[in-house]
């Protein structure tokens, strides 16, 4: 019994945490971006990004497998959203030389960021005090609904996009494959995932 607690302890901390270092995301980006604009923004806050979209998401995945069991969690969105940001990860990680990777001087950088922020601190928060069948679509609900994932979601493709076409040099063909086989089932899986949200909600 203690160690169930325990475990439902540690279950909320990290839910509380990682709302918390998502909002701490859009904070870092609000106060770097009027300093240094886009063209310097990646040196402030690209890694904070990576490492935060990593962690979250490899715990997330933990947890969910914790509570839900290895099937359902395997075909759950929670799963399918975390294994798209440890794809992302890998695909706009520069870990060579970030500060002068082109694409990340684009607006829409600036733009996944502030609603990966908004929408992630969101959903954190909203783990942290979910009840089973309570199904409120409140203003905020709405707001990250049909306007942040959206642009979240348009914002992502374009990095992606902009990844094809810009060559950097720790691409390779597999990886160069690869990006254009998730371009092609982009929009499939979203509207389906999308649906989906809409559905359960």
């Amino acid at each position: 019994m203690a160690g169930i607690r325990l475990i439902h302890k540690l279950y909320q901390y990290y839910q509380l945490a990682t709302s918390f270092l998502y909002a701490a995301l859009l904070m870092r980006w609000s106060i770097i971006m009027p300093l240094v604009g886009s063209r310097f923004l990646p040196g402030g806050i690209h890694e904070f990004l990576i490492y935060l979209m990593l962690c979250s998401s490899l715990v997330e995945i933990l947890w969910l497998l914790r509570f839900h069991g290895f099937r359902n969690g395997l075909f759950s969105r929670t799963f399918l959203k975390n294994l798209n940001f440890i794809y992302l990860v890998r695909v706009i990680h520069f870990y060579d030389d970030y500060e002068h990777a082109l694409i990340l001087k684009n607006a829409s950088y600036s733009s996944f960021i502030i609603c990966l922020s908004l929408s992630q601190a969101y959903c954190h928060w909203c783990k942290l005090f979910k009840r089973e069948g309570v199904k409120e679509k409140t203003m905020v609900w709405k707001a990250n609904t049909f306007v942040t994932l959206p642009i979240l979601y348009l914002s992502e493709f374009a990095l992606l996009l902009l990844n094809i076409q810009v060559k950097n040099y720790h691409s390779t063909l597999t990886l160069d494959m690869v990006n254009r086989a998730v371009l092609l089932a982009y929009f499939p899986i979203l509207i389906t995932a999308y649906r989906k949200l809409l559905q359960n909600k």
